[in-house]
């Protein structure tokens, strides 16, 4: 009986578990989706929901006796403080949550600007950064702070109830702002401005790294092999590139998911002071992945979706919103959609940006607006494009991955807007597909330098009668946001008065 891979993917509102052959073919996923709890700036979830998600997904999969080895990949920065016996102390805090405001802006005053670019890769000091929530704990749950042994993150808290170590990978924790990039450890600055030790925080280990085996009783709950080895991983966005081939200079990935973010593998990075752009460390060590972010790109049209298409079933909702887009021409007739749900990341940042319909009228219809949102997604992926190219960064190949390569509406937006070349790849669950290769190399049932070789399903050429339609309104795109920067400057000013 031929051994098999169990992967854990764990998304901001779905948990995916695949089961892959040892030449990481996909033999079946599961998807169980879950809510997010959400009261003004706060975004948590209880930490019970991400374990039943798990464990229902798992009871679903046939054939787990052959499962050898575990991987898992996760959101970034989302954030759980435990117990010295791993017992969660608060509602896990989610990437979304932009609670740490204050202790944002009083971090910037202890760590010099450029000197946390250059040693985090990050681009500012913002209120969903991990490290301002630590800072968060300590001024506004002293009590819960002292109570707390460590300072976990997702995938972190996974691996402990499956294993019961404290241990991280690399690539995970490079979103924090208490890790060092350039020397590839923690940050001792960093960490002494939010009043946190060191020895809070898990032990670094590499990604693709075998942690051990299953606990006895979690092998018992979840009917797995004992002997199924626990292999660290790498964040969801950086296991996607690996997966997709973004290993080496001039291959990007650009995923359409909850967030909309694009990689671009380097060995070199360019830390420049006046075009920051997110710089995160590589699942593979002496690489880093340029990393332009908008947070709530794919989770614009979900939102939609939910609160105005509501009548579409929803298992077709989306195949109905992208029939009801196309009736409208390139352009969307003047409507246009600033995707700032949860603010601006690149290419300009700003936390305070707010999302933006612009130019409705009378005769705007529901398609409209869905095909504004669409489209408002695909100026931001061209911005992301003109970011890494103001670097210098050089591309040849664009794989698009995620929910969003799977609307053929969606990717002939994306190149005609960028006016290149979009390929998508039979890697149907790319951040799975990575976290399954780290676990092959890790449990040694692959070779560590294999990477599987891509097969493109589509691949989508700009089409020249959509450019000067495109053009136009990409330009109204930007004058719209040039309008509202400083309407948002001052919501923000005032908020912080």
């Amino acid at each position: 009986m031929s051994l098999t891979i169990l992967t854990l993917d764990i998304g901001t509102t779905s948990v995916k578990t695949s089961l892959y052959s040892c030449e990481l073919k996909l033999l079946s996923c599961i998807t169980t989706e879950y809510a997010l709890d959400s009261y003004g700036s706060r975004v948590e979830v209880p930490i019970e929901r991400y374990l039943y998600a798990i464990e229902s997904s798992i009871a679903k999969l046939k054939g787990r006796e052959t499962i050898a080895a575990i991987g898992i990949t996760t959101q970034g920065e989302t954030l759980i403080p435990v117990s010295l016996d791993g017992t969660p102390l608060s509602k896990a805090i989610v990437w979304l949550d932009n609670r740490a405001g204050s202790q944002a802006e009083k971090l910037k005053k202890l760590l010099s600007e450029n000197l946390f670019y250059e040693t985090t890769g990050l681009p500012e000091i913002g209120d969903a950064l991990p490290l301002a929530k630590l800072l968060w704990f300590l001024e506004e749950m002293p009590e819960l702070y002292e109570k707390s042994h460590k300072f976990l993150l997702l995938e972190d808290y996974i691996i402990f109830w499956l294993t019961g170590r404290f241990v991280t990978e690399k690539s995970l924790q490079t979103s924090t702002g208490w890790f060092d990039i350039r020397k590839d450890t923690y940050w001792p600055t960093a960490l002494a401005a939010a009043g946190i030790e060191k020895d809070r925080l898990p032990e670094l280990l590499e990604c693709g790294q075998p942690v051990g085996m299953l606990l006895t009783e979690r092998a018992v709950q979840l009917d797995l092999p004992p002997t199924a080895l626990i292999i660290t991983g790498a964040m969801d966005q950086t296991a996607a590139a690996l997966a997709a081939g973004g290993v080496q200079q001039g291959i990007i990935t650009e995923t359409t998911g909850t967030a909309l973010v694009m990689a671009a593998c380097t060995e070199n990075p360019f830390f420049s002071s006046d075009k920051r752009i997110t710089i995160y460390r590589h699942a593979i060590a002496g690489k880093y992945l340029y990393l332009p972010i908008s947070n709530t790109a794919g989770m614009s049209l979900k939102w939609f979706g939910k609160e105005f298409c509501n009548d579409f079933a929803e298992n077709e909702r989306y195949e109905k919103m992208d029939l009801l887009a196309a009736s409208v021409p390139c352009g969307c007739q003047g409507l246009l959609f600033l995707p700032y749900l949860s603010g601006s990341v690149d290419p300009d940042f700003l936390p305070s940006a707010t999302g933006v319909f612009y130019g409705a009228t009378l005769s705007s219809t529901r398609a409209h607006f869905i095909r504004a949102i669409m489209e408002g997604i695909a100026y931001q992926t061209a911005d992301f494009l003109d970011l890494l190219a103001s670097l210098g960064y050089k591309s040849h190949t664009i794989f698009s991955l995620g929910g969003g390569a799977g609307s053929s509406l969606w990717m002939q937006m994306k190149a005609d807007i960028c006016e290149r070349s979009f390929l998508v790849p039979k890697c149907a669950q790319a951040s799975s597909t990575g976290a399954a290769l780290l676990a092959a190399q890790g449990a040694k049932l692959v070779a560590t330098d294999y990477y599987p070789p891509l097969i493109n399903s589509n691949i989508y050429q700009p089409q020249p009668s959509a450019f000067k339609a495109y053009r136009n309104q990409r330009k109204s795109f930007h004058n719209v946001y040039q309008a509202m920067r400083p309407l948002y400057e001052r919501e923000a000013a005032n908020e912080t008065e």
